[in-house]
């Protein structure tokens, strides 16, 4: 399990069922209890939220496994984790001390991001991103929203890309990966291809292009041909979410002076 996760990025991924499921699905239900109840929700046993949502523990299993998860468990140390934070975190700051953390860590991200920058990887990235006509940009849970940001900064360039939030459409879409396709993993700490189960040396064997955004920790989890674009050496919330952020507004700025270049 990602040590970076939390219930913030969770959130994320919760608020986008009750976007996108039926009221009476159980995925629907399950989301919108988790988010009304999260305070209580350390210890609780997987019969009693069955119990509270009037859901199988069986539908409970599936939706963890839907949204990213290995099963309940997985759910429950994930919040756990971010309620040790929450206490951790919050107990002695002042406001101004929270001033002077926020600060600094944007000044760290920028100094990070100058040295992505020069990266001949992120070069070949932006090339290939107007090259490729099938480009899928995937993340999970936190690195998740920043798959959808660049995204949406793709199609305002009228480039269109493909992105779900769903665990298993992603691990189907990179088992049929073809020599065609273009993929853009965010994964904070470089395992996501672990996670999913991948036969890393059937997609090889494919031939499709793979790049995974991540921090140098993540480097023992990526095999040797893919593509690695290290954006730090640490993943710690929020710091992870803010160079992340740089990374795809950086890419993103780039392909708009490409993309009008190409145009004209």
């Amino acid at each position: 399990m990602e040590n970076t996760q939390s219930m913030y990025w969770l959130n994320i991924v919760l608020f986008s069922i009750l976007d996108s499921e039926d009221e009476e699905s159980n995925d629907y239900i399950i989301a919108k209890y988790l988010l009304e109840n999260y305070n209580q929700l350390p210890g609780a046993t997987l019969s009693e939220i069955s119990e509270q949502c009037h859901v199988s523990k069986a539908a409970i299993s599936r939706f963890c496994k839907k949204i990213g998860l290995l099963d309940y468990i997985d759910l429950q140390m994930l919040i756990r984790e971010r309620h040790k934070k929450n206490q951790k975190n919050l107990s002695n700051l002042t406001i101004t001390e929270q001033k002077t953390m926020y600060h600094d860590m944007i000044c760290q991200a920028n100094k990070n991001i100058e040295i992505v920058m020069e990266n001949p990887l992120v070069e070949q990235l932006i090339k290939d991103l107007i090259v490729y006509n099938n480009v899928y940009i995937f993340g999970h849970l936190q690195a998740s929203h920043i798959a959808y940001t660049l995204r949406a900064n793709l199609a305002i360039l009228s480039k269109f890309c493909y992105c779900t939030q769903t665990w298993q459409t992603q691990k189907e879409k990179i088992t049929s990966a073809s020599s065609k396709d273009l993929f853009i993993i965010f994964s904070s700490t470089g395992d996501y291809f672990k996670r999913i189960d991948c036969n890393m040396n059937r997609l090889e064997s494919r031939g499709a292009k793979v790049y995974v955004v991540t921090f140098e920790q993540g480097a023992k989890y990526l095999n040797d041909f893919v593509n690695k674009i290290f954006i730090g050496k640490e993943a710690e919330d929020p710091f992870a979410n803010i160079l992340m952020n740089l990374f795809v507004n950086y890419v993103s700025f780039r392909l708009n002076y490409l993309v009008s270049f190409h145009k004209t």
